[in-house]
């Protein structure tokens, strides 16, 4: 229970960073109810998954001038879940994301290059307290009155001190390396 708790702290600081992709011309929320944020890790070299299941964001997009997208993405670190209120319970404690202490991570992105459906968006992800810069792939689709934002970036956990002490730091049980897959969903008005 507790590699694939580790596992989830890791993905749960993946899914920071897919957050701060969508956005509307004006200010707008992200719509929860359609989005999500999936952090995947290997404990023993097995894929576990989870989602976060508590997040919110404001993003401003105009399709006509991406690089001036600006957004913000909090994740509640508590609500990273895998499927078991014991490895939920276990990934929120002191040593993997310290909720508690700790009970947001946050992206801000501070730039967005390329053109059409292939845009790059940076920005500064923090877990923990510790805030690294970030650059992952985007894709956008418009339709239906919605922006939808996908994308999939690696991070690696022991950067964020997520799992790094006793033999959670052992990358043998549980491998520093998650991918956060997103699904961010804005209105596009």
């Amino acid at each position: 229970m507790i590699y694939r708790l580790a596992f989830t702290v890791a993905r749960m600081a993946a899914g920071l960073a897919f957050v701060g992709f969508a956005a509307p011309a004006l200010a707008a929320p992200l719509d929860v109810a359609q989005s999500e944020v999936t952090a995947t890790f290997k404990q023993f070299n097995v894929p576990v998954s989870g989602n976060f299941r508590k997040f919110s964001g404001d993003v401003q997009y105009n399709p006509a001038t991406p690089s001036d997208t600006k957004a913000t993405l909090s994740v509640e670190t508590a609500s990273y879940d895998l499927g078991d209120p014991e490895y939920n319970k276990e990934v929120a404690g002191k040593d993997w994301f310290d909720s508690k202490n700790h009970p947001k991570a946050t992206f801000l992105i501070t730039g967005v290059t390329g053109a059409g459906n292939n845009l790059q968006a940076t920005g500064d992800l923090t877990v923990r307290g510790i805030k690294k810069p970030l650059k992952f792939p985007v894709k956008i689709q418009t339709a239906g009155g919605k922006h939808t934002f996908t994308g999939k970036t690696q991070i690696k956990r022991l950067d964020f001190k997520v799992g790094a002490d006793g033999e959670w730091g052992d990358t043998s049980l549980v491998a520093d390396e998650v991918v956060i897959d997103f699904k961010l969903v804005m209105p596009a008005n």
